[in-house]
Formats: C-alpha cells, structure tokens, sequence
C-alpha cells in the first residue's frame, strides 16, 4: 500500500520550500535555561518529520512538551508543574523558558517567539506554572528588530513575536490505552470496597449486604453486558443512571480500515470505535475489531492494535497544519509495523501539510530517515543534555548502548590500505559514527577479494564495503543489471571483467565446470547489482601514492604507476633503518609518515568522505 522509501523521498522534493508548504512550520527551538537541557542547546528542524533518540532521563519529552506549548493558547505548565516534592527552580531574573522560530510571511523571514514560564493571578488565583509569550531579549540572543512606528505587522505585537497558530496533537503511546486494559490493570478493586461493606454489616451485627460486584471480574462481566447492547445498538442513545453510556459510535471508515490493516499487517473487514463511560472510566475507548477468522473486542486484541487505531484515528481526523507529536509511538508494535508506522505517517504530513516530531528508542522508525531528521541527545560531563543535530541511524542507536548492532565491515587489499582507512576513520567527527567501522585486509590482495569473498559476502546480510586499490578501478560507473537485456545474459560474465576486472566463482548448483544455467545468469545479474552497491575505491592509485603526496614526496597529477609509489616508500623507509626495509617496516614508516602529514591530505579527507558517503547510503535492513 505505502512504500517508506517513495514516501520519504515525495518529503525530500519539499525540502527547499518548507516554510511555503508546512503552514506555521516550526524551524527551530532553543532552551537558555529549561530542565535538564545544556544551556542554549538547539534543535533545528530541516524535514518535515523529526526523531528525538537519546538514554532515558535525557529530554526527549521535556522537548515535546516544550513543542506542545509553543503555539498560541497551548502552555508546557500542562506537563510540567511545580510540587512540593519536585519545584521548579528559577534562576535570579532568569526563568525557565525556550525560544524557538517560525517563519512570518509578512516579512518574509525566520522569527522567533520566547515564551517564559512566569507567575500569574488567573481567575482570582495565582498560578505559578504559566507560560506565556514574552518580549525579546537579547541577552538571549534573539535579535530586537527595528520595524517602523505604528505600522501593523501581522504576528507581531510591539516588542515581541507572537506565538504561531496551529493545532497540537500530542499524543503519549504508553497511555494509549483500551477502556478495559485501563480498569484491568490500573482501575480501583471493587474487592476493597466489598470487604469493607462486608466487615461494617459484621460489626453491626446486620444481614452481609448482597453484592453483585465484588471483583474486577464481576464489573467487567456486569460492563460488558451494556457495552454489547452499545454494539447491537449501532449507537449513542443507550443510557445508564440517565447518561449516555456511549459518546461515540461508529464504523471506521474505509480509508481508517486501510490504514490500520497496512501498518498492523492484518487484514481487517471491519472495526467499530466505540467512546465510552464503562468500566469505571470517562472518555475510555473500544475497539471491536472483525476479520475473516472471527470478531473480538480489545480485551483479546493486543494494545498495539488498539495504539495504532486509536493514532491512525486521530491523525486523519487532524486538521491541516496541525503540530504532531508523539511519545514513543513504537510502545507494543513489532519492528515492521514500526516502519510502516512511519510510512503513514510520512504519507499524511505531505497530504495534510503536517509537522510531526517524535521521540523514540527503536531503531526501526529511524532507519530510513535522513541523518538531519535524527536527533541524537547525550550527556555532557555537567550532567546536562545536549543534541547532535545530525546523525546516522546506527550510531544514534549506538550512543544509546546497542555495540553490537549497525557495524559497516569495511574489507581492503592490504595492512597499509587498512592503516590509511583507519585514519580516515579517526577524521570523522562524531565518535559514534567512527565506531561503526570495523576495517579487515584480505590476504590474497583484489583478486581474492573480487573472485573468491564477494560471492561468498553476497549470501549473507552482512553491511560491507569493498575499498581497493583506485588503480583495480575499471569504469567510473559499473553497469546496472537491472538494464541490461535478457538478450544480453550471455555476455554477462564477459562485462563483470570488463568492468571489475574479476571472475568470480559462481555458487551455484554443480559446481563451475557445469551448474544450471539460469542459476549462472542469476549469479552474474546478483554479481553486478552488489558491486554496484558496495565496491569503492581509494581516491588513488594505491595507499603509497597517498602517503607520498600527503607528506609532499611527489607531486599530483604524476602519472606514475602503483609499483613507483610502492618502491618509492620503501627507499625512504629503508633510510630510516639499517639495511633495506621489511615489508612490514616500510608500512609501519608509511603509516607513521600519513601520521605526521594527515591534516596536510585532500586524499585523506576525500577517503573519509567516501566512508561517510557510503555509511549515509545504508539503513537497516
């Protein structure tokens, strides 16, 4: 129904108009003092729809929350109060607030609004939790723009930036819960009260009173009997102690049906969305569901099926231009409805011009966004949090403790390429992405690596990349064999050499002197496809010729084979030792020698592009 990758990249076309497409797009949000939050830590919102990853504890909801209560007549004081057992503290002149930007189609640029959390008489009494929208201040950075006199701008009132106006749908999945879920396990006992009746007609020496409920079984048996007249009903009219039982009650309609169906991976026929006041709760919500197998309600459906309806419902029914977020909508669902949560998700903000922005542990609702729709948030030494604007996937996951997963094997011809590589390495930024790389040499050089691993590589699900030597390239783009003819297929093996300078041995049934040919044809197309997408090549002829330019021996643009810059090496490490070098003692010098020049390579820097390049085409599988 939906794919994530065609959905995402419809939001990717959108990027350069944001502010025209998204009504009161939200650009960025910053915090001079709020929580836990380093002071002046800022979140920048480049995509239409933005991940929140981080430990427990690091902020994430406090963000939401902050988000929650940015727009007009929307306070973060819903979430965050005051107590006796958590006050909030306030620095001297220096409340607790954030500042964050919107763009303004009067002026035509990026405002900011600050709201600061101030104490208000409200209704004859003091409210000591409200927020309210404030006058710039250019202590905290904001720019005080100097407008002309008395002239009227839309948005702006006379020295601040109002609040934008859009709807906020906030919605937390741990609370996203069935009526009966909610009683069953969170509701009040009828067993204390019956006890107590029981131990009072005791003591008083009266008749034990007759007690039709005295346990959650008992209301549940006794609800359930007024919620299937509900069902057969169709309804709202029924009542109880003359209130209407139900508030709601209705079919989902097709496109909810769809929806739900796609991202649960079930095939539903029917659901019915019932608003009631059973089981000891106001506003509790039903779901009955119906398949081809049968119909139950949500007290045998799983609370990730009653979740997903109850967002679902709510998101389409949100109007154009609403603010969405959610708390870890991956609560109850398995990893593949997590994704196709997102593909929803991603559908909808381009068709109802939404901005969504969630926070989550799961890598699986990560996996397919860009690095700047990632946002990583870790612990400073103070203890506070900040936040990595940008990062991959996996090595948000891995600051989060996952080691194990995300890794990219990298596999190169010799102990000197991988030196170089490591190097590479070490010049990327983030110390989580770094990680990700584990670097291998292969005995044997290219030609086992193109003929003998490949094939081997190309049965398991592994995340690798092939770097050789940039004088084993053959072609600056190797053939894609999704366009090449079946007329072709016999020339097929001819173009892997051609173009890779490889024959590889196929893994076939009967070995190579025989094997089925249709098996083969599938051999050299599946060949060609994974070395399209994971064979990459030094940015020189070999790592000699980088470490001889980076320390100035030789100049660019030579046109010298591999073997002079190999032999050329080993004479200068040969100068640093008694006697001729070992092999092993010219790569120990030539790594030494990158070393010392490292900041001084384009190739270097090029090579570390190349890794990063490769690391931000991959996502989990």
């Amino acid at each position: 129904m939906l794919d994530i990758q065609l959905e995402l990249a419809e939001l990717e076309k959108l990027r350069a108009k944001l502010y025209h497409v998204f009504p009161a797009f939200i650009t960025h949000i910053r915090f001079p003092r709020y929580k836990n939050m380093g002071a002046n830590t800022k979140i920048e919102f480049t995509f239409p729809i933005t991940a929140l990853v981080g430990p427990n504890g690091s902020g994430k909801t406090s963000v939401l929350n902050a988000l929650y209560g940015a727009p007009n007549r929307y306070s973060t004081g819903d979430y965050w109060f005051s107590t006796e057992v958590d006050p909030i503290e306030e620095g001297e002149g220096s409340p607790n607030r954030f500042i964050y930007g919107h763009y303004n189609t009067t002026v035509r640029k990026v405002v900011e609004t600050r709201k600061a959390r101030v104490r208000k008489v409200r209704n004859g009494r003091a409210d000591p939790n409200y927020w309210e929208p404030t006058k710039e201040a250019p202590g905290d950075a904001m720019q005080v723009d100097e407008l002309p006199l008395g002239k009227k701008i839309v948005g702006r009132s006379s020295d601040r930036w109002n609040p934008v106006s859009r709807k906020v749908l906030y919605i937390n999945f741990r609370k996203e819960l069935s009526a009966f879920d909610k009683y069953f396990y969170f509701g009040k006992d009828p067993a204390i009260e019956a006890t107590r009746k029981l131990s009072l007609a005791k003591r008083k020496g009266n008749t034990p009173p007759s007690l039709r409920i005295r346990s959650k079984k008992d209301r549940i048996r006794h609800d359930a009997a007024l919620l299937a007249r509900v069902i057969i009903e169709e309804g709202t009219s029924i009542k109880r102690h003359k209130r209407k039982i139900a508030t709601e009650n209705r079919l989902l309609n097709a496109q909810e049906l769809a929806f739900v169906s796609f991202i649960l991976g079930q095939e539903y026929t029917e659901a019915r969305w019932i608003k009631h006041r059973l089981f000891q709760g106001d506003g509790g919500l039903s779901i009955v569901f119906k398949t081809k197998h049968g119909l139950y309600s949500e007290a045998f459906a799983g609370s990730g099926e009653v979740a997903v309806t109850s967002c679902v419902v709510q998101v389409l029914q949100a109007s154009k231009g609403t603010l969405i977020l959610l708390d870890e909508p991956e609560v109850s669902l398995h990893p593949g409805a997590q994704e196709r949560l997102l593909a929803f998700l991603a559908k909808i903000v381009k068709r109802n011009q939404i901005q969504v922005v969630f926070s989550t542990h799961s890598p699986h609702l990560i996996s397919a966004l860009p690095d700047d729709a990632i946002k990583s948030f870790y612990r400073m030494p103070s203890g506070v949090f900040g936040v990595i604007q940008a990062t991959h996937p996996y090595a948000a996951f891995r600051r989060l403790g996952a080691l194990d997963g995300g890794k990219v094997h990298v596999i190169v011809e010799d102990r000197l390429a991988q030196a170089v590589v490591k190097l590479a390495v070490a010049l990327i930024e983030d110390d989580a992405k770094r990680d990700l790389f584990s670097i291998e040499y292969v005995p044997g050089g290219a030609t086992s690596i193109l003929n003998l691993r490949i094939p081997v590589l190309m049965e398991r699900q592994e995340r690798v990349m092939i770097l050789l030597d940039g004088d084993q390239q053959k072609v600056a783009d190797i053939v894609n064999p999704d366009e090449v003819p079946a007329s072709e297929n016999d020339q097929l093996e001819a173009m892997i050499f051609d173009q890779v300078g490889a024959k590889p041995v196929p893994m076939i049934d009967g070995g190579t002197g025989g094997g089925n040919t249709a098996q083969k044809i599938d051999f050299w197309r599946c060949y060609l496809s994974w070395v399209r997408d994971n064979l990459r090549f030094i940015p020189t002829s070999c790592p000699e010729e980088l470490i001889m330019l980076a320390a100035g021996k030789v100049s660019r643009g030579s046109g010298q084979c591999s073997q002079y810059y190999k032999d050329l090496l080993h004479e200068a490490a040969s100068e640093n030792v008694v006697g001729t070098a070992s092999s092993e003692e010219a790569d120990t010098f030539g790594q030494f020698l990158l070393g010392q020049h490292r900041a001084d390579s384009p190739e270097l820097l090029e090579l570390r592009n190349i890794l990063e390049y490769f690391l931000s085409s991959m996502r989990a599988a």
